[in-house]
């Protein structure tokens, strides 16, 4: 394996870490929005909407890849899948 290779493999598991990580903290989120929801608070309730979301744009964006850091890592590499 080259060393594009094994840093894209990196990211990859970057990415299973970070959706390991959303998906053990989203029960504990969901009640949590829900008793945003009893209340009627919206700005909290759009807190923790993004408290929830933004674990699983991470991880989706790393199991894809992350091609903004390959591209930034390596530059003359060409693209493949």
């Amino acid at each position: 394996m080259k060393a594009p290779q094994i840093f894209g493999l990196a990211l990859r598991l970057t990415g299973l870490i970070f959706l390991y990580y959303a998906l053990s903290g989203l029960p504990g989120s969901l009640f949590k929005m829900v008793d945003r929801l009893v209340t009627l608070s919206l700005w909290a309730l759009l807190q923790t909407i993004v408290g929830i979301v933004w674990p699983f744009i991470l991880a989706w964006w790393f199991l894809r890849g992350a091609p903004f850091v390959m591209r930034l890592a390596y530059p003359n590499e060409p693209r493949d899948s």
